[in-house]
C-alpha cells in the first residue's frame, strides 16, 4: 500500500467536517503561525489528529475563494467566512472594548451622512443622488435636550446632463438644497426642524432611542431579540427585527454590551448573509453583512476589526424593482446603493452650534 492509498483510505474513514470545523479552520488558515519552536512541541505524538486538521484546512481552503473575496481580489487576513462567524466575532471585539466616559465639559459628537438615489427617468442615466448630514451633540450628563444640526440634502449630483434637464420640470426640489439647521430635541435621533423655544419631543423607541430606552433593553440575545420583533409594524418580524438592529445601531448611542447582544441577536435572523466584499468607511475597512428583502437587500456596515458599527444602505438586488405603487424603477438596476448612512462618533470639546 502506497502512501497515496493510506491518505485515500484515511479520508474515507473521517467524517465530513462541521461547519463549525471549517469555519475554524478557515480562520487558522488566514492566521499567521506561532513560533516554530512552539510549532514543533505541539507537532510531537499527533500524527493522526494533525491529518484530520490538514483535510480540514485543504476542504476550508476549497471554500475560501468562492466565499470570501474582495473586490480587489485579496482575501484579508483573518477573514472569516459566514456571517455568523463574523458576528460572533464582532460580539467578542465589542464586549472586550467598553466605552469612554464623555469627560466633563466636552462631548459625544455622533455625526450620520447619508445618500439617497432618487430616479428621475426610465435608464439608469436618468437619476440623481442627494446627500445629507446630521450632527447631535450630547454633553457629560447625557441628559436632553440636545443639540442637533441637519439638513437632509445638502447637494445633488446628476447622473448626466439629460437628468438635470429632466429634474427641472419633475424634481425642482433638487435644484435648492438646504443648509443644514439647528434644533434642540428630547431625543437624539430626531433632528429635522429649525431652532424653537422648547424642544421638539419624540417617543423613545428602536429608532428615536434613548439612553434610558437602551439601558432598559436585555442583554440575553433570546430575550433581545424577541423584543426587536415584538409589535412588527408589518407581518414580517424577523424583517422589523433586523430594520431595528440596524437602526438602534445607527443612533451611535448603543453601548458596547447591547451592541454585542444586538449581533448575537442578529445572528438567530434567517437569512442573513456575509458578502464578498470589504468596503472602505472614512478610512476604516468594513464587512457587509446583509439580508434579503424582496427586491432589495438591507446591509449593515461593521468593521473588520473591532466590532463598530460603522453604517448601513439599501441595496437594490434585481433589475427594475417596484416603486410604492408596484410600478417598475427602470432606472435602477442591481447593485444600485439606494440609500446609505454612515455613521461616526467621537468625543470633542467644540461646543455645538447654537443657530
Amino acid at each position: 500500500m502506497t502512501d497515496l492509498d493510506l491518505l485515500k483510505d484515511f479520508r474515507a474513514a473521517t467524517p465530513a467536517p462541521t461547519p463549525e470545523a471549517l469555519n475554524a479552520a478557515r480562520r487558522q488558515l488566514l492566521t499567521p503561525p506561532p513560533a516554530a519552536r512552539r510549532q514543533a512541541r505541539s507537532l510531537v505524538g499527533r500524527p493522526r489528529v494533525l491529518l484530520a486538521g490538514a483535510l480540514a484546512l485543504v476542504l476550508a481552503g476549497g471554500f475560501l475563494v468562492a466565499d470570501v473575496v474582495t473586490r480587489d481580489g485579496a482575501t484579508p487576513t483573518g477573514t472569516v467566512a459566514n456571517a455568523s462567524t463574523f458576528l460572533a466575532d464582532a460580539a467578542t471585539a465589542s464586549s472586550a472594548d467598553p466605552d469612554d466616559p464623555i469627560p466633563p465639559g466636552q462631548y459625544l459628537e455622533i455625526s450620520y451622512r447619508t445618500t439617497r438615489l432618487t430616479p428621475l427617468g426610465s435608464n439608469p442615466s436618468l437619476r440623481a443622488t442627494q446627500y445629507g448630514e446630521r450632527t447631535t451633540w450630547i454633553a457629560s450628563n447625557r441628559k436632553p435636550p440636545y443639540v442637533t444640526s441637519s439638513s437632509f440634502m445638502t447637494r445633488v449630483e446628476f447622473a448626466s446632463p439629460e437628468a438635470r434637464a429632466l429634474a427641472k420640470t419633475t424634481a425642482p426640489y433638487l435644484f435648492h438644497p438646504m443648509k443644514p439647521s439647528v434644533s434642540l430635541n428630547s431625543c437624539p435621533t430626531v433632528g429635522t426642524r429649525r431652532w424653537t423655544v422648547g424642544t421638539t419631543s419624540c417617543e423613545p423607541s428602536w429608532e428615536n432611542a434613548t439612553d434610558a430606552f437602551l439601558a432598559a433593553q436585555p442583554r440575553d440575545p433570546d430575550l433581545l431579540l424577541a423584543a426587536l420583533r415584538k409589535n412588527p409594524q408589518i407581518p414580517y418580524p424577523d424583517s422589523v427585527a433586523w430594520r431595528r438592529i440596524g437602526a438602534v445601531l445607527s443612533s451611535g448611542l448603543v453601548p458596547a454590551d447591547l451592541r454585542a447582544a444586538l449581533y448575537q441577536a442578529a445572528r438567530k435572523l434567517p437569512g442573513i448573509k456575509l458578502l464578498d466584499e470589504v468596503v472602505t468607511v472614512d478610512g476604516r475597512r468594513a464587512r457587509v453583512i446583509g439580508r434579503d428583502a424582496g427586491e432589495y437587500r438591507e446591509d449593515l456596515l461593521i468593521a473588520e476589526t473591532g466590532g463598530q458599527f460603522l453604517g448601513r444602505r439599501t441595496v437594490v438586488v434585481k433589475d427594475g424593482p417596484g416603486d410604492i405603487n408596484g410600478d417598475p424603477e427602470l432606472s435602477l438596476q442591481r447593485g444600485d446603493i439606494l440609500y446609505s448612512a454612515i455613521a461616526t462618533t467621537r468625543i470633542t470639546s467644540t461646543p455645538p452650534p447654537t443657530k
